[in-house]
């Protein structure tokens, strides 16, 4: 009979790491990374301000040197829905 205990430890293990990241990094959360503590928080409550459209936060960041398109933009903004971004923040 085989020994199981390295295959319970290896099992354990599994379910202590934390999920993989499936997928590359939204542009958004890896701008928001980049960003000082100030301009980001201004970004985050732009993001969660509806009468500020996608395009315009998308035009903005890409006139400043952060490239990126709406539908990152609108897709960020969902995050945690169904077919949003799985950025926490």
């Amino acid at each position: 009979m085989a020994d199981t205990n390295g295959l319970m430890a290896a099992l354990t293990q599994l379910t202590d790491q934390p999920p993989a990241q499936r997928g590359p990094r939204c542009s958004v959360g890896a701008i928001l990374d980049t960003l000082d503590e100030g301009t980001a928080h201004k970004l985050r409550d732009l993001l969660d301000t509806r009468t500020v459209s996608a395009t315009q936060i998308a035009d903005a960041l890409t006139a400043n040197g952060h490239r990126v398109q709406a539908p990152a933009v609108a897709r960020h903004r969902r995050r945690g829905a169904s077919n949003g971004c799985r950025c926490t923040a």
